[in-house]
């Protein structure tokens, strides 16, 4: 059933409310937002309700002088996260297609005073091409690509996207996180030349095959893409290499909004 128009933009109006523009410290980071939905996504990672597991990991993984992507940043709480572990030797290349969360980011590496890091306002895929992002206020971390899911509450922006191979032909990075609800696959594709010439980078990404089918592939393309390229895979935080009969039962197990991320490495 669809939404009346004028219940639509008062909700719009309230998460868009200034009394959501204010800093929140999260993992010693001064991060500012500007809507309802990333005022309490900031206070839940500062409570501890979000993001312990994936601070860990990377945590875990990533190590001063790296050089690492992170595609989907959002409002940046990783990205800086990544800026700091890496250190002033390392890189990071942030990519946010949303101009209003992009803003946020570029504010918040400013606010912590970020030199390593190249933000850009675009989207991966494996084409360039103008499409529409389709956003709603009620949670912008669901921001996606594609033709899939409701469109209740939802607005649609145009943006660009590029595969990384346009953009950094020759790149060797250290580790990609991706978190792009449901576009992996597009990305993926676009990046298969940085991944096919640089054997130790690692994958961190959202294992949801929910979110693939929306944006129109599978779970099964997913996996095929990287197997290709030699990736075996496990989950974050743990140390088992997930063989097919595995995989197949964890795609199994994650239906509707339930996912896993998934650590995929070419390395022993």
């Amino acid at each position: 059933m669809a939404v009346p128009n004028f219940i639509e933009d008062s909700i719009e109006a309230f998460c868009r409310a200034p009394w959501w523009q204010s800093e929140c410290r999260v993992w010693d980071q001064r991060l500012v937002s500007a809507t309802f939905d990333r005022w309490l996504y900031l206070r839940l990672h500062r409570l501890g309700r979000m993001g312990a597991n994936e601070r860990a990991t990377l945590q875990h993984y990533v190590r001063p002088g790296m050089t690492v992507v992170d595609v989907g940043s959002n409002l940046g709480i990783y990205t800086i996260l990544l800026s700091r572990l890496v250190g002033p030797k390392g890189r990071v290349l942030s990519f946010e297609p949303d101009p209003g969360l992009f803003a946020l980011l570029q504010r918040n590496c400013s606010l912590n005073d970020c030199t390593n890091i190249t933000a850009y306002n675009l989207a991966l895929g494996s084409k360039r091409e103008q499409l529409l992002l389709h956003t709603t206020a009620l949670n912008s971390g669901d921001n996606h690509l594609g033709d899939g899911g409701s469109r209740i509450l939802r607005r649609s922006v145009q943006i660009e996207v590029v595969p990384l191979d346009e953009i950094e032909p020759g790149l060797k990075p250290d580790l990609v996180k991706i978190d792009v609800q449901g576009w992996e696959l597009e990305v993926l594709k676009g990046m298969r030349q940085i991944l096919a010439g640089s054997p130790h980078t690692d994958l961190y990404f959202e294992f949801w095959p929910e979110g693939y089918q929306r944006a129109g592939s599978s779970a099964d393309q997913v996996l095929g893409c990287l197997r290709e390229l030699g990736f075996q895979f496990r989950e974050a935080g743990g140390s088992r290499t997930l063989d097919g009969a595995a995989l197949a039962a964890l795609t199994h197990k994650l239906t509707g909004l339930k996912h896993a991320d998934l650590f995929a490495t070419r390395n022993p």
